[in-house]
């Protein structure tokens, strides 16, 4: 039987949001239930936490497989294996990021522009602090169990903290220096029961179905022609999980071209590939017969 930990708060609605995407419905009694299963193989047992407590819970093997942020993940220094990786937010198809965040009228724009002996407000002790020690500052780390804006001027200098728009920064007059970690969701497993082969292969799926929900909606497929010998320009604007499809039935010079990647890259990534001398670029959804096509 495989366990699940899913995050409770912040990144609870998403997740339930993909998992049901993936065919992999979370029953439970009410909304409020920190209990729940899903009908799929040997998955029996669902269970909810706050994400910081995640890792641990997947390292000391009370769950077999957990869904958490890569922020805590780092912040915990859990052994534990990561199957997949999706970078989303709360509100957004982008990944949020760990920061150090100080005052708008503060003079520093660097870590290492901080003094000595600087208070820094934080979630993330321990990243916080290796952090700073790699900067060579030596820093008083108050921790912070929320609302970790409030706690300037008065309990702290500066802040480490994770945004996604900026907005309550930017509301409490505060202003990125440094972006510690860029961080999305990352699927983890216990070790131990990822080198179970019954336990790996169910594993395995539940990644593949999660990755194939969670590129549908927010990626495209980018199908190219291109003559044979502009082929190298267009393959250096091309995704970087691309492939090459072959010939072209009609002409055997032209080269076709496939691959996947997020909407908001596709602008800036048909512009390059018809500046490389692509004849066409055919836009698809992934899984979906609908495209829109743009020529040179």
């Amino acid at each position: 039987m495989i366990s699940l930990a899913l995050p409770k708060g912040s990144l609870e609605r998403r997740a339930l949001q993909l998992f049901e995407a993936a065919g992999l419905r979370v029953r439970r009694s009410s909304e409020s239930s920190y209990r729940g299963t899903i009908d799929y193989g040997n998955m029996t047992r669902v269970a909810f936490y706050k994400p910081r407590e995640i890792p641990s819970l997947i390292e000391s093997g009370s769950f077999d497989l957990g869904l958490t942020g890569a922020d805590w993940v780092e912040e915990s220094g859990a052994k534990v294996e990561v199957v997949e990786a999706f970078d989303y937010s709360r509100h957004s198809e982008k990944p949020w990021r760990l920061v150090l965040a100080v005052p708008t009228d503060h003079a520093a724009t660097c870590v290492t522009d901080l003094v000595d002996g600087v208070r820094v407000a934080t979630e993330y002790p321990n990243t916080s602090r290796r952090f700073l020690e790699a900067a060579g500052r030596r820093a008083e780390v108050v921790v912070s169990y929320g609302v970790t804006e409030a706690k300037i001027p008065e309990l702290a200098d500066v802040m480490v903290d994770v945004v996604e728009t900026g907005h309550s920064l930017r509301q409490n007059n505060l202003r990125v220096i440094e972006t510690i970690k860029t961080c999305g969701a990352q699927l983890i497993a216990n070790p131990v029961a990822y080198e179970d082969k019954g336990k790996r292969d169910v594993i395995r799926n539940v990644a593949r179905l999660l990755r194939a929900a969670w590129v549908g909606p927010a990626h495209v497929l980018l199908t190219v022609r291109v003559p044979a010998e502009r082929l190298p320009e267009a393959a250096l604007a091309m995704p970087a999980d691309s492939w090459r499809a072959g010939s072209s039935l009609a002409d055997e010079n032209t080269v076709v071209l496939q691959g996947v990647l997020q909407k908001r890259d596709v602008p800036a990534t048909i512009g390059a590939l018809l500046s490389a001398g692509a004849l066409d670029v055919t836009e698809s959804g992934v899984g979906m017969l609908a495209s829109d096509t743009a020529r040179a």
